[in-house]
């Protein structure tokens, strides 16, 4: 169903309608409920939170002693903040806390190379929607400083820093 058919169905119903319509979908969706919820009480300093700590969680995943973070789960971590629309400031918060995460497990642990590419490409639209918000002053900085910061005392931790610092500068170097 498109939006415009959604908005024509919707446009037919009484008020009554749309209340049972949206407290089912409230029932039924976890979804409905958190984005209902944020909508009615938005406290985006609980969500950042919790969102970070899940971040946090899923980039330090190990499994038989090597890092087994999943960046389609963090990616929809971030997607389930944007999509609450609290401004880009927080968008770009979110991505920036996952990059220095990231820095961190790869100083530690070594990050399979889909990883790591999937990572150098989330420092590129870190850098992006920084810039949209205008931003990139406040977020550059942490950027370079989690980079720079990487123990590169192994081989694998230097080719991960290699990278994270090629697809910095080639995303700032776009703008």
């Amino acid at each position: 169903m498109s939006k415009t058919a959604l908005k024509k169905v919707l446009a037919g119903m009484s008020a009554q309608q749309l209340t049972e319509l949206i407290t089912d979908l409230y029932e039924a969706r976890s979804e409905a409920k958190e984005y209902l919820d944020f909508y009615i009480n938005p406290d985006i300093d609980k969500k950042m939170a919790k969102t970070k700590s899940l971040i946090a969680k899923e980039a330090g995943r190990t499994s038989r002693g090597r890092a087994r973070p999943r960046t389609t789960r963090i990616r929809r971590f971030i997607k389930d903040i944007e999509s609450l629309n609290p401004g880009a400031e927080h968008v770009a918060e979110a991505m920036t806390y996952t990059v220095e995460q990231f820095c961190l497990t790869g100083s530690v642990n070594w990050v399979k190379d889909t990883t790591q590419h999937s990572v150098g490409r989330l420092v590129a639209d870190t850098v992006r929607q920084a810039d949209r918000g205008g931003m990139l002053s406040i977020f550059l900085p942490r950027l370079e400083k989690a980079i720079a910061d990487m123990d590169t005392r192994n081989a694998h931790s230097r080719d991960f820093r290699r990278l994270l610092s090629e697809s910095l500068d080639e995303a700032v170097a776009s703008l």
